[in-house]
């Protein structure tokens, strides 16, 4: 009696087959996506020995236990779900393959990729990633309230109760809705993600002012999330960090930016064994306080926004210190502000680390933007390394921002030189970053057009003046009402005869930009506001007035321009730059050369005063001159 092998097969295949088709009317994902996620769901199901005691139908066609797929051994969430959708793209690929004799993906092959999948994600997760994060994301985000994580328990100590299917639906639904938000869904579900995975902190408030109080025991970033027992996101508000916030983020994108690196494809023309990517770039620093000071400026602007929303909810607007950014919470309502505001790629970090665990070798949806972790190769007086915080802030300012940088201009090497500064800059075609440090401050400009020497504004609404430190980031994006963006006039164009400013500047006007490098690098000159960017400080609070009224002046420590926008943009930027170079070498070169010939009809027809044929006007109409006709002059007759 019983049921027939043939006919359990059947069965789970149009189980497959059904959960598919709901599932893609549900969440943002093609079949094949669905197909690879929800293969490993299963695995995962099957790995846990309450589901698989009671619920061996949740098992998929190709899921069948048998000797040869032995059931996988849990080590975490992300390592789990990392390996077990790498093997199940392999399996597609191998079945879809249309000569099966010939495809790449063999046993061995096989084994060597999960094998350095587990290796990559063992150091992702223990030197990257902050401790059991990935099993706190799967709890908050892909699991039901009243469901147990299996990476969270004692599996003997388990009691195995029956699923029905309105349960299991319930569970694969939520495990689909916590991809969908972390990785398709924008930039507010991610960011909601990131929030849930934080340690929830409860604020105390005083009815005489518009504070929050954290614990003085508590360490940002270096904690067990096992010790959290909040429940994020949920009726009540939840507050957080915001230097855990950050810093969760940074290790995140780091994470993101090795992977990345370490499962780029080779091709076989450049396939090289010896060819290791630099591990120790992407390695945090080990001591949380060197991360805490790399990140606190990026964390007191989050902190900013929050105070500054209080607030406008109380109607007051009483000034506030840097402890007070130091004690004050976050909800998810400053978070949103706070990216829209000041880092806008930030809710792209969580999206394209998951994308890269949950898809290995798939590229980016073209609808999404990912996160380029910034990337230097040449040395910098800014950056101190690969994984510098810095380097981190500016890649959340903007799209723009990420991928590889390369240095046009230091005057570190370079001398400051206007001249060297302008040689950099004219003609190049891509994206600019400036950098300047003035004793404590470091601040600058982005730029997105390409520079040109003009007596005229010019630009696009792309550009933004910034601060790093000291104190708090800030980001001051155009406001619409001028179209000042960026100037760059030198004395050597009109001799001074504009009566203009001369040098590189930024907002503002033509004899009083916002930000402005004079031609001799004396009396440079930055305001707090203008017609064409945000109002605020771009040297600090320390600095605003002392140049009296609006601006202040500041004197160059070190300035760096580097090229940014990535490989592509920046390779064809460099090009275009050379090519411009050659076009004015040519024009100089021409203007150089004298044609000999012109140039003695000139002299002839005395376009060029000269003494040397004046003496053929001076026989006209004397007694003896004649018209040589084919020679289109006067002579004497002999």
């Amino acid at each position: 009696m019983g049921i027939s092998s043939s006919t359990a097969s059947g069965s789970r295949t149009s189980q497959l087959q059904n959960d598919i088709k709901y599932l893609g009317d549900r969440f943002p994902f093609g079949d094949e996506e669905l197909l690879l996620v929800y293969r490993a769901y299963q695995r995962l199901a099957v790995a846990d020995d309450a589901m698989l005691s009671n619920n061996e139908q949740t098992l998929g066609p190709e899921e069948e236990k048998n000797p040869q797929q032995p059931v996988p051994r849990r080590l975490s969430f992300l390592t789990d779900i990392a390996v077990l959708t790498l093997e199940n793209q392999s399996k597609l690929k191998k079945k879809h393959s249309p000569t099966s004799s010939n495809t790449s993906v063999t046993v061995e092959n096989l084994d060597s990729q999960i094998e350095e999948r587990n290796i990559l994600l063992e150091v992702v997760e223990q030197k990257i990633l902050p401790p059991n994060f990935g099993n706190t994301l799967y709890r908050k985000c892909f699991l039901r309230s009243n469901d147990t994580s299996m990476y969270d328990r004692d599996s003997e100590a388990v009691e195995k109760i029956p699923v029905d299917d309105y349960t299991r639906m319930a569970r694969l639904e939520k495990f689909f809705e916590g991809l969908s938000d972390g990785t398709r869904r924008g930039s507010k579900a991610s960011l909601l993600c990131l929030i849930r995975c934080c340690m929830p902190c409860q604020p105390s408030f005083n009815q005489n002012e518009i504070k929050t109080e954290i614990p003085s025991d508590f360490v940002a970033s270096n904690f067990d999330y096992k010790s959290s027992q909040g429940t994020g996101i949920g009726a009540a508000t939840s507050y957080i960090q915001p230097l855990e916030f950050v810093s969760l983020g940074y290790r995140i994108a780091l994470a993101a930016a090795f992977l990345k690196a370490t499962t780029t494809p080779k091709t076989s023309t450049t396939e090289d064994d010896d060819d290791q990517v630099d591990v120790s770039k992407f390695i945090p620093p080990m001591e949380d306080s060197e991360i805490a000071a790399g990140l606190q400026a990026l964390a007191n602007s989050l902190a900013e926004v929050a105070l500054k929303r209080q607030q406008r909810s109380y109607r007051r607007a009483t000034p506030y210190t840097q402890s007070d950014l130091h004690d004050q919470l976050v909800d998810e309502e400053d978070v949103l502000d706070w990216a829209e505001q000041v880092g806008p790629m930030f809710g792209s970090i969580l999206p394209t680390f998951l994308h890269l665990i949950f898809f290995p070798n798939k590229p980016t949806p073209p609808s999404r933007t990912s996160f380029d972790y910034p990337q230097i190769s040449q040395e910098s007086s800014v950056f101190s390394n690969g994984s510098s915080p810095l380097l981190f802030s500016f890649g959340c300012m903007s799209s723009a921002l990420g991928g590889e940088y390369f240095r046009l201009y230091t005057s570190t090497s370079d001398g400051l030189s206007f001249n060297r500064l302008q040689n950099a800059l004219l003609g190049y075609g891509g994206p600019t970053l400036l950098v300047i440090q003035s004793g404590t401050s470091t601040f600058g400009a982005f730029t997105a057009s390409p520079w040109k020497e003009s007596k005229d504004f010019y630009g696009n609404h792309d550009c933004f003046l910034y601060r790093l430190c000291p104190g708090t980031i800030a980001v001051y994006r155009p406001t619409g009402q001028s179209n000042n963006f960026m100037y760059c006039n030198s004395f050597a164009r009109s001799r001074g005869y504009d009566q203009q400013a001369h040098g590189i500047g930024f907002g503002g006007t033509v004899d009083q930009p916002r930000l402005f490098l004079a031609e001799s690098f004396d009396e440079c000159r930055a305001a707090r506001d203008d017609l064409t960017f945000e109002k605020g400080s771009l040297l600090g609070a320390s600095y605003d007035g002392l140049g009296g009224g609006n601006s202040a002046t500041f004197e160059i420590d070190n300035l760096e321009v580097w090229a940014v926008g990535g490989t592509e943009v920046v390779q064809e930027s460099l090009q275009a730059r050379t090519l411009s170079r050659d076009i004015r070498s040519a024009a100089i070169q021409k203007a150089r050369k004298v044609d000999k010939a012109a140039f003695l009809d000139d002299f002839k027809t005395g376009l060029i005063e000269s003494k040397a044929f004046a003496h053929r006007q001076q026989i006209q109409g004397r007694e003896g001159a004649c018209i040589d006709e084919e020679q289109a002059k006067y002579h004497y007759e002999k």
